[in-house]
């Protein structure tokens, strides 16, 4: 590792198993940086594979070229950066946050934990950036706080250009996302709608290239699973800002730098308040042989977990709390299919079992299921006394200033037309949950009634399966999720 503190400046060199090398630069080679963890370089690699042996002939596979990041003040109109980015404005404009300190809180065979802190205008930028033995990405979280007396409203876009495969060429990059595979034209994704993606070097068919002839490497970003998602996400031949600069049939070409932008937009911030954003970014996993979407690499709550132990203001307070919750229900004439992905977050020192009451909700048209699934295991389902409703009991182990998740999966018949999800039992928690992200699927012919109002209605199987999208950011709970249908 050289990574100075005293400068915000180096690079970390990571050898995996099977002797690649992996190169992240922080800030390396242009003296306008100003230091911090901000992945990039001038004239090479921000994030840089040097395989062993050439992979499709590339002795070196560009990752990611420099983060662009900025922030731009909305009263103002100022953008404020790390001394270089073309994600709004030219590259070296702009207000500069200046380096003021950082600190190496972990440095062992297992994992490296780095620390930064920006300061410019009303804004201090804290960032923690960890990386594991053996993982071929970094979890980078930042907190942007308000050191002014007045409150401040921001936009937050951070992204790349990331010219995968061959550096200073974006030839044969095409887009991809985990919630829709491939993507060789221009894209938007509306809040709930991206998880994880990055370009892939496949070739573009939409231009006419050979799918297969490039590097085949594809590079990620990946969202942290439980703090607020960003209201959109823009993949384009620029770095885009608004939904409507997107053109959904434009194909990504080879003549210009290839963006994906992630924005946290119109955010206000009280004095001393923040806004904290993680991402993982890092190389995706790709076929060898044939044409597929690519794949992330396992990213377990533990590697959530560390930067957690770390960030000042992000786990104010104390005890467990339910931060977020993705709930999937598909929707048939005589069953509801339910699938959720839950996560908790522990805001002390000490490490907690919490035992978790699993409610179901019921009525005489729709008794509960006899068990569930909780991350593959069988738990029975029993009728607590007095009114409360049906429910499984299971613990759940949550390390201390980290994360657990537990997947929940189960089948609840119905024989009338309305089914339903519990939602108000998160109101026994002492927060809101960070995010609430609801997917509905039902047939066409189910003409389906909603108890909170959709954000996104799209069709799926030719059209034959309606699916619509809820995404609640906080979620505080005033009703159940119910379906009705005629």
């Amino acid at each position: 590792m050289r990574w100075r503190p005293e400068t915000g400046k180096g690079d970390v060199v990571q050898r995996l198993p099977g002797g690649d090398l992996l190169r992240t630069c922080f800030h390396v080679g242009y003296a306008g940086y100003t230091g911090g963890l901000v992945i990039g370089a001038y004239n090479g690699s921000g994030l840089g594979l040097y395989p062993r042996r050439p992979i499709r002939g590339f002795r070196r596979i560009n990752v990611f070229c420099a983060q662009d990041e900025s922030i731009l003040d909305r009263k103002s109109g100022k953008e404020l950066t790390y001394g270089w980015s073309e994600n709004i404005g030219k590259g070296p404009d702009g207000e500069r946050l200046a380096y003021v300190r950082g600190r190496v809180l972990e440095r062992g065979p297992q994992r490296v934990v780095l620390q930064s802190e920006n300061a410019g205008g009303c804004y201090r930028v804290t960032k923690v950036a960890t990386a594991r033995r053996g993982a071929r990405f970094w979890i980078i979280a930042t907190r942007i706080t308000n050191r002014c007396k007045e409150p401040v409203r921001l936009d937050l876009f951070t992204g790349d250009d990331p010219w995968i495969g061959l550096y200073r060429s974006s030839d044969g990059d095409v887009g991809w996302s985990v919630e829709r595979g491939i993507l060789r034209n221009e894209a938007a994704f509306g809040p709930g709608r991206f998880t994880a993606g990055g370009l892939y070097d496949l070739g573009n068919r939409a231009l006419g290239q050979k799918e297969g002839g490039f590097s085949n490497q594809a590079n990620f970003f990946a969202l942290d699973p439980a703090l607020p998602l960003p209201d959109v996400v823009l993949l384009a031949n620029r770095f885009a800002h608004r939904r409507g600069e997107i053109d959904p049939r434009r194909p990504l070409d080879n003549k210009s730098l290839t963006a994906l932008n992630l924005g946290w937009t119109d955010r206000t911030l009280p004095p001393g308040g923040g806004l904290t954003v993680a991402l993982a970014l890092g190389l995706a996993r790709t076929d060898p042989q044939r044409v597929t979407t690519p794949r992330l690499p396992p990213i377990p709550a533990a590697d959530w977990s560390v930067w957690r132990r770390h960030l000042a203001g992000e786990d104010g307070g104390g005890g467990v709390v339910f931060a977020a919750e993705r709930v999937e229900l598909d929707l048939e004439r005589d069953s509801l299919r339910v699938s959720g992905t839950y996560w908790l977050r522990n805001r002390s020192d000490d490490a907690v079992t919490l035992g978790i009451h699993y409610p179901i909700l019921v009525g005489e048209d729709r008794p509960a299921p006899a068990e569930v699934a909780v991350d593959g295991r069988r738990v029975a389902v029993t009728k607590p006394p007095g009114d409360a409703p049906p429910e499984a009991r299971f613990p759940i182990p949550v390390p201390p200033r980290g994360l657990a998740r537990f997947v929940v999966r189960y089948v609840q018949r119905h024989t009338g037309r309305r089914a339903g999800y519990m939602v108000t039992s998160a109101r026994r928690w002492p927060a809101p949950l960070a995010r609430a992200v609801f997917v509905v699927r039902h047939p066409a012919s189910m003409r389906v009634r909603l108890s909170y109002r959709e954000d996104e209605v799209s069709r799926r199987g030719g059209g034959k399966i309606v699916e619509r999208l809820i995404v609640r950011q906080p979620f505080a709970p005033e009703r159940e999720l119910e379906l009705r249908w005629r």
